[in-house]
């Protein structure tokens, strides 16, 4: 396809037909991920969830506490109540869309028998977590032994600061 599409172009200069071939080509990648569950999946944590994620561990294995597994499911929720918080603008526990965390994760069919949420909007995730450890509740769910698992959503604000959501689950 890409060949005939060159060849009924060679009368055009090399480098234009050029752009206009790879811009067909990149031009149909996009369309391809255009919904959110279509790009999310286990391997798909974005760089600054994982630190998210590597700096909670390390903060619990500070504390002789064992780190918890960063839950692919959980994530896509965490996200989206980031990435909510962020389109919305608003800051709050309470999502006007989904309720409160358990409401959010009952609404999306994950199963639990205890949960908790922390969010932040900071200017980095390295100072998000400090703020965490910092404040009693935050801390509370940082460190607790009652949970196993974790989800961990980021979205990036255009000023440069992120909204991080800890979803926390048993």
């Amino acid at each position: 396809m890409i060949y005939a599409r060159f060849r009924a172009l060679r009368r055009i200069p090399m480098a234009a037909a050029l752009c206009l071939l790879l811009g067909t080509a990149l031009s149909a990648a996009p369309a391809q991920a255009a919904s959110f569950d279509a790009h999310y999946t286990t391997a798909s944590l974005s760089a600054q969830e994982q630190e998210a994620g590597n700096l909670l561990n390390s903060d619990r294995m500070r504390y002789n506490l064992s780190a918890l597994t960063i839950d692919p499911q959980l994530s896509r929720i965490a996200r989206i109540k980031s990435e909510e918080m962020l389109s919305l603008g608003y800051f709050s526990h309470t999502s006007p869309t989904y309720g409160d965390v358990r409401d959010m994760l009952t609404h999306f069919g994950y199963s639990y028998t205890a949960a908790s949420e922390n969010i932040a909007r900071h200017a980095s995730v390295e100072k998000a977590q400090a703020a965490f450890l910092s404040s009693p509740g935050h801390r509370r769910n940082v460190l607790s032994s009652a949970y196993t698992k974790v989800g961990i959503g980021i979205a990036l604000a255009p000023q440069g600061y992120v909204y991080l959501t800890q979803i926390f689950c048993r």
